[in-house]
């Protein structure tokens, strides 16, 4: 099966410089709607209000970059989390080392064989977390005659709580910019789609009036054959 080449902007600049020149551009539109649609009747009707609710509609797409930022958020919460993680399963541990010494058995079932691994991946760690958290249940009374009080069993089981949400929350947003990335695009396209329209039909609509035909570039910086004004020495503007 091919694969689905990325969907390309069709526009330079920002997205939200895009909408904002679209909507002063609809704004035009409504003015001069009846000399769109004598050059070309689909420019007319209910070309207007097609052309505002896609402009609602890129305005309120859910911007695939600001997601990727919540995604950079949610890492550094992870690596925050890990650091403690770290912290809080040595402490374990060290307990479970007083409470049964010289008893490897006893610590494999904490995970302490998984630690190396879990000390620098999220996913082994909640692993780690989960199976501490069960044996230090189980063994509450033997720890904490060791000093191992139930606060501390209840923020290891927390943590473990809140590294699983956070993975889940990541795993959930890398799928979403994945899947919605083209989609997104789409959107903001379909909204320039419509004033270009009205580029391309700008001279014809307004062949002798060079301001009006300005109101319809594309941008500051566009030199389209459409909508920019004649260049000196071309034909004079007729009253």
């Amino acid at each position: 099966m091919a694969k689905q080449k990325p969907e390309v902007r069709q526009f330079s600049g920002s997205d939200a410089d895009m909408r904002a020149r679209m909507r002063t551009m609809h704004g035009h539109y409504l003015t001069d709607a009846a000399a769109f649609a004598a050059v070309n009747p689909e420019l007319g009707g209910t070309f207007g209000a097609e052309w505002l609710a896609a402009i609602e509609a890129a305005d309120k797409a859910p911007n695939v970059d600001v997601r990727r930022g919540l995604l950079s958020e949610d890492t550094a919460v992870v690596g925050d989390g890990m650091e403690r993680a770290r912290r809080m399963v040595q402490s374990v541990f060290y307990y479970v080392e007083q409470a049964f010494p010289k008893n490897k058995g006893r610590l494999t079932q904490y995970g302490k064989d998984r630690y190396r691994k879990a000390s620098t991946d999220p996913e082994e760690m909640r692993l780690l977390l989960d199976m501490a958290a069960e044996a230090a249940e189980r063994d509450k009374v033997a720890l904490a005659a060791k000093g191992f009080k139930a606060g501390q069993l209840a923020a290891l089981k927390a943590l473990a709580d809140e590294l699983d949400t956070v993975d889940t929350k990541q795993e959930m947003q890398k799928g979403t910019n994945q899947e919605d990335t083209g989609g997104y695009v789409r959107v903001q396209n379909a909204a320039y789609g419509f004033g270009q329209q009205l580029n391309k039909a700008a001279k014809g609509a307004f062949p002798d009036d060079a301001l009006r035909r300005q109101r319809y570039r594309l941008s500051e910086a566009a030199d389209d054959a459409a909508a920019r004004p004649d260049k000196p020495g071309g034909p004079a503007p007729q009253a």
